[in-house]
């Protein structure tokens, strides 16, 4: 199984990216940034060999924008698993607006339920708190916030992956 992966040298990223080892991988660090839209195709075109695309690395509509590129290459194909990476942000008000707004838009976009004539399965991921680089685990305590590691995210993404059943959404994260 080929594996694709936006972001996949920080955070949730490097954690799905460390279960599978022989993925491609997609990041700043090595001349993918996705905020330059030129890189976008680039990235679409050099995962299209790939089984599974993991749409991870967040810039601004940027993981709508690769979402639909990947949709369109991939759409008729049964053999294909496009794994969106969300966020329960997408639902709260008191978070960072823009990137609430645009991990809602990706919702939107990237419904499994609202896309006739696919044949491509297609994964939302929207973990709750999860300690990256993006949110420290030090703040997170002291804030009080409940979450869980990286490397538990990817687990959940990966079990995602391994199941032999259509999942539109997996939704999770730790409560008190």
């Amino acid at each position: 199984m080929k594996v694709a992966i936006t972001g996949h040298t920080k955070g949730i990223g490097k954690a799905i990216a460390d279960l599978y080892p022989d993925h491609i991988g997609f990041s700043r660090s090595n001349g993918y940034d996705i905020s330059d839209e030129s890189v976008h195709k680039k990235i679409i075109t050099e995962s299209s060999g790939s089984d599974i695309f993991i749409n991870n690395a967040y810039f601004l509509d940027a993981q709508s924008k690769l979402f639909s590129m990947m949709f369109e290459v991939w759409r008729e194909d049964e053999s294909k698993t496009i794994v969106n990476i969300i966020s329960r942000a997408r639902y709260d008000t008191h978070f960072e607006r823009e990137y609430s707004n645009n991990k809602r838009d990706l919702g939107s976009v990237a419904n499994p339920g609202f896309m006739y004539g696919r044949n491509c399965r297609i994964i939302n991921i929207s973990p709750g708190w999860v300690a990256t680089e993006r949110v420290p685990e030090d703040w997170l305590i002291s804030n009080d916030h409940p979450y869980i590691t990286a490397a538990k995210c990817a687990k959940y993404v990966k079990w995602a992956i391994d199941q032999d059943l259509e999942i539109g959404e997996l939704s999770f994260w730790r409560s008190k």
